[in-house]
């Protein structure tokens, strides 16, 4: 199983989400970015990888989940990794509870390695909206950072998901595995 662990957002989030990369998508440049689609849209806290199941995966979730609650993130502004001059990956970042985002993943990482799984730990609060495969525009990382703070939204995030990723020629097909609800 090729297992992540993640939170979705409430609709009206994911709608704002959108909004932004329909606006890069129409900025970039045909080819030049495959896109995310909108129902993948999701926050990852660690890529597991593949591993023989979920029990592992489901006990770190656990652990590192104990005692925390639900909070309220708002989108944030659009960037790049790994830099503007060459971008591969473009994301809306998360403004309001980015800090929360960060305790909780670190709480996460500890209960998933008290757990025995081995994961890079280098969580930034941010959803991806799609992988550059082309040359981009001179000026599309400022238009569309420009354009991203008129979509304001808010989400509630309540659970973290364990979720499995099988890749097709289509794209990944996600399939959420467990779900542990925050208080």
């Amino acid at each position: 199983m090729r297992l992540f662990v993640a939170s979705s957002f409430e609709p009206a989030f994911t709608a704002s989400v959108k909004a932004i990369a329909d606006y890069a998508a129409a900025n970039a440049g045909r080819g030049a970015v495959k896109w995310v689609a909108p129902e993948n849209f999701h926050l990852t806290y660690a890529f597991l990888g593949d591993l023989p199941g979920a029990e592992q995966a489901v006990k770190g979730i656990d652990a590192g989940l104990a005692g925390l609650k639900a909070f309220d993130v708002s989108l944030g502004g659009f960037g790049v990794f790994p830099s503007a001059r060459r971008p591969s990956v473009l994301w809306v970042g998360i403004g309001e509870g980015a800090q929360e985002l960060r305790a909780l993943a670190d709480k996460l990482a500890a209960g998933l390695a008290e757990a025995g799984l081995m994961f890079e730990n280098r969580f930034e609060p941010h959803v991806t909206i799609g992988r550059v495969k082309g040359e981009l525009p001179d000026n599309f990382t400022r238009r569309v950072a420009d354009f991203a703070p008129a979509k304001r939204a808010r989400s509630r995030v309540a659970s973290v998901e364990l979720m499995e990723s099988a890749l097709t020629p289509a794209g990944p097909v996600y399939r959420q595995v467990y779900s542990r609800c925050l208080l």
